[in-house]
């Protein structure tokens, strides 16, 4: 997992922006799927409830809103609204909401 301190708002994202940040190309995968949304935590939830997710696509999180504790096995990073955060394909992971928050999501690959 990597954790992108910025300040992006939704008024002036560019969903290039995004993948340019992380270094990856997808205009060269015509193949590669895409998926977004957005999710809503309030204070206290755990995702999941126990022990870590993990997922075949690459995730790019956008915090709108609230702090989160992201958890992978390599450690725990605290994140707020404006930060990004990328975790790769099949790495494990794990939120903790501190605040109520939510999140824009973008799943690909």
């Amino acid at each position: 997992m990597k954790l992108y301190p910025t300040k992006f708002t939704p008024e002036t994202l560019e969903i290039t922006e995004l993948f340019e940040l992380i270094g990856t190309d997808v205009s060269q995968n015509a193949s590669a799927n895409l998926n977004v949304g957005v999710a809503g935590f309030q204070n206290g939830v755990r995702h999941p409830l126990e022990g870590m997710a993990a997922h075949d696509q690459e995730e790019i999180s956008i915090i709108l809103e609230g702090e989160f504790l992201l958890e992978t096995p390599a450690g725990k990073s605290k994140c707020r609204a404006g930060d990004v955060v990328h975790i790769p394909a099949g790495e494990e992971h794990a939120s903790t909401a501190f605040d109520n928050g939510r999140v824009f999501y973008v799943l690909f690959g």
